[in-house]
């Protein structure tokens, strides 16, 4: 069966597809393409965020990581590439908690970025009985998404200063393990010469969530 691409579904979502095209598409989830509706779905819950959003003030996490990643572009020189900041799709710590839950033992913080056709899929969850935190994702790029971008060099940085580099697997995948700290950004060298750069939020609505 033939799948749609990952910018279809987003134009689809949006209802700023072609009118034969979505119809096409709609009857095609219709046949119970699984992947495609997993993909469907995905981006309807990212669309539906992005309507709430424009009335909330951005998280402070987001401004200071911000503010930092102006001051590590500008203490780059011109030659070692040209930086772009990720944009935040989805957050699922910005979503409303559930009617009657104060608590859970496990929590996932999930987290979309993008850049271009680039897409940073992660997720951050705290290491039980200590301050630390796991940082796990995926790096993928929309015009391929079967494939995951493997061999991309990443970064984390504390305040511009590199604090572990690694680079993703023959799936896209990365992880680190750090503690929650403000102005922590990850860095990935795309080819063409440009440096993708992503706010890490601090984490501690997840372990404010796991002590309550």
């Amino acid at each position: 069966m033939e799948h749609y691409s990952i910018d279809a579904w987003i134009d689809f979502v949006r209802g700023v597809g072609s009118g034969n095209g979505s119809i096409q598409m709609g009857q095609h989830l219709d046949r119970g393409c699984v992947m495609c509706k997993k993909t469907f779905d995905t981006w309807k819950q990212v669309v539906n965020f992005a309507h709430h959003e424009a009335s909330c003030e951005p998280p402070a996490w987001a401004l200071e990581s911000v503010k930092s990643s102006f001051l590590s572009q500008s203490q780059q020189p011109v030659q070692e590439g040209r930086f772009e900041l990720a944009r935040l799709l989805f957050d699922s710590a910005l979503q409303p908690i559930t009617a009657g839950v104060r608590s859970t033992a496990s929590v996932v913080r999930q987290l979309l970025y993008q850049s271009g056709t680039v897409c940073i899929d992660m997720r951050m969850q705290p290491k039980p009985g200590s301050e630390s935190m796991v940082l796990i994702g995926q790096l993928l790029d929309s015009a391929k998404p079967d494939h995951g971008m493997s061999g991309i060099p990443v970064s984390l940085l504390y305040k511009g200063d590199t604090l572990s580099q690694s680079k993703t697997n023959d799936v896209g995948e990365f992880d680190f393990g750090l503690t929650a700290a403000d102005h922590l950004q990850l860095v990935f060298g795309i080819p063409d010469n440009r440096k993708i750069v992503v706010p890490v939020p601090n984490g501690e609505s997840i372990r404010g969530l796991v002590e309550a």
